[in-house]
């Protein structure tokens, strides 16, 4: 069992929705030097995302994702006219993630630019990180190594229920390890019975050490 009490609830986040515009067209008459795709352009764009990631430019820690992709009119022999797709980026530095977005946005205007078409966005959801309690992850720690069981302060880059409490009242979380490479959000996703005790155990003492404050 891990116990992850993190220096931050989760990372700070935007999410933008991006439109495409092109022109439809026919798969099989259409010259490709007459193309005005916009699925390429969101191709290259979800390739600019991972290079983001994984650049370590903007922090190691960076995220970026394409969760949606939508193409219109949506037909197999039709090069699409329109495309609205999903962009999420997060890290828990703000001076990063700003850094991070600078480079993204200039980059909508690089494609727009060469693929000769239409890019408009709009943020749908911005979300600073939530700081938790020094105290609280330290019993957490404390909780655990009693038990024996192998720790380490981690950030969490998912939002979960505690960072809006931790709005009201100290917080902290503890997380379990995660079989399959740790994947979650998907059905494969699975901690053993075991590391969920551990889990739960390290809660009863934190619980019990809060109380008798």
């Amino acid at each position: 069992m891990s116990a992850g009490s993190g220096h931050k609830a989760y990372q700070r986040k935007y999410r933008y929705e991006v439109t495409i515009l092109g022109k439809s067209a026919h798969a099989g008459t259409t010259p490709m030097a007459l193309r005005v795709d916009p699925g390429v352009a969101a191709s290259r764009i979800q390739l600019k995302l991972r290079e983001l990631g994984r650049s370590g430019r903007h922090g190691a820690e960076r995220r970026a994702t394409m969760g949606v992709t939508r193409f219109e009119p949506g037909l197999v022999n039709v090069v699409p006219n329109r495309v609205v797709c999903s962009v999420d980026i997060r890290h828990p530095e703000e001076s990063k993630l700003e850094g991070a977005l600078e480079e993204l946005l200039a980059f909508y205007r690089a494609v727009a630019a060469e693929e000769k078409l239409t890019l408009t966005h709009r943020e749908t959801a911005r979300t600073p990180p939530v700081p938790f309690s020094d105290k609280v992850q330290q019993l957490v720690a404390k909780a655990a190594a009693a038990r024996g069981l192998a720790h380490q302060a981690i950030v969490s880059g998912a939002g979960h229920d505690c960072q809006e409490l931790a709005r009201l009242c100290p917080t902290a979380m503890v997380f379990v390890p995660g079989e399959y490479d740790g994947i979650s959000h998907n059905p494969r996703e699975y901690s053993t019975p075991e590391q969920c005790a551990s889990g739960v155990n390290v809660m009863l003492q934190l619980a019990l050490d809060l109380a008798e404050e």
